[in-house]
């Protein structure tokens, strides 16, 4: 009889998405491995310590050279470097809600990503390409806003398309904060609104839309943590669309052909997350690679590691060797009401990503200052 591979899991906790580490390892778990997990909690994700701590319980008290981590993007790189150091096999999985300068890769380490960033960045090529003169952003101060706007700002950079914005501190709006907004977009007047909040934010934003209705003069873009139902419900009978920019919100899609989603709504029972999804895409790497490998030693695993291409909800999963991260293609969504008074979203456009805006900041340096909440999307 065999016995089992050993595997380690980091976890954060979430206030905000309180089933993220449940449906980060339901993704895992629905590969069916034959292996033993180790799972390990990470408070909210922030504190690089504490992370690198229960790496090296893991592999100096268990043995476990392979791990899978769901993290924050706090001060990832000593994270990193610890694994690698070790002689690690470590699958991080992340939001992408930042910009990872100077994050070069590693040996060992393999990020696969939902990349926000790459989304704010695809799409402001593709209102590059639409040829806007004028385009308008609505966020906050905590909502990891100026990576996601830098990224966005990195796409723009050569075109002469302006960009201005109406910015909130959560929680402590001013008591007109909804005309406030309505003021700015209405000086401005823009062509399009980039919208991006995340949880409670995204509740205090759909308020203040609600309010002042903007909604019905202006085409919003906006990612998949800012949809909620009272967003939904201000824009089904709007004769302007909405849409959303992601690598995956085929849990919204009215015509999904994602297997995964439908096995997991079969497994059990609810639609599946970002979160989900991702763990989804880790242990479907990870089956892959068991089944390639004759031995788990870690000079084995890190050989074969970028050699791996599996099919996943997102396309075809593979560390490219230029960054050691996966990468995705990303689509807009818009939002359609159809004859059953059903409410979905259909992927529209495809924006084709080349990687090169990953590899061209992991080679740059860090930023002197750089604005928004680090942890954003996994805590409030």
């Amino acid at each position: 009889m065999s016995i089992p591979t050993k595997i380690g899991i980091l976890i954060p906790q979430s206030k905000q998405y309180k089933t993220l580490d449940r449906d980060f390892i339901r993704g895992i778990k629905l590969n069916n491995l034959n292996v033993q997990y180790y799972v390990e909690s990470i408070g909210i994700g922030a504190n690089e310590q504490l992370i690198i701590d229960k790496i090296q319980k893991l592999y100096f008290q268990e043995g476990i050279n392979i791990i899978i981590g769901f993290f924050g993007h706090h001060n990832m790189q000593r994270v990193y470097e610890y694994a690698s150091d070790n002689d690690i096999l470590l699958l991080a999985s992340d939001i992408g809600a930042t910009v990872p300068y100077a994050m070069k890769k590693q040996k060992g380490i393999c990020i696969n990503s939902y990349g926000l960033t790459e989304s704010c960045y695809l799409l402001g090529q593709h209102f590059s390409d639409k040829q806007y003169d004028k385009i308008a952003s609505a966020t906050s101060y905590y909502d990891s806003g100026y990576g996601m706007l830098s990224a966005m700002e990195n796409a723009l950079s050569k075109s002469d398309i302006t960009i201005s914005g109406h910015y909130i501190t959560p929680f402590y709006p001013r008591e007109n904060e909804a005309e406030c907004m309505q003021l700015t977009l209405e000086h401005y007047n823009p062509e399009v609104v980039f919208a991006f909040y995340s949880g409670l934010y995204a509740e205090e934003n759909a308020s203040f839309i609600n309010h002042n209705k903007v909604s019905r003069k202006y085409t919003f873009y906006t990612t998949p943590f800012a949809i909620n139902e009272t967003i939904v419900n201000e824009y089904q009978n709007n004769n302007l669309p909405l849409y959303v920019v992601a690598s995956w919100f085929e849990n919204f899609a009215r015509t999904s052909d994602c297997t995964f989603h439908e096995q997991f709504k079969a497994q059990y029972d609810e639609p599946a997350s970002v979160f989900a999804m991702l763990g989804y895409e880790n242990g479907a790497v990870l089956a892959k690679l068991l089944e390639t490998v004759d031995q788990t030693d870690t000079r084995t695993l890190l050989q074969y590691i970028n050699t791996i291409q599996v099919e996943g909800p997102r396309g075809m999963i593979q560390f490219h060797p230029e960054t050691n991260r996966t990468r995705f293609d990303h689509y807009i969504y818009k939002l359609e009401r159809h004859s059953d008074d059903q409410v979905f979203f259909d992927r529209v456009e495809t924006l084709v990503n080349e990687g090169h805006f990953i590899e061209e900041v992991t080679q740059q340096e860090m930023p002197p200052k750089i604005g928004g909440w680090q942890n954003a999307y996994l805590c409030h």
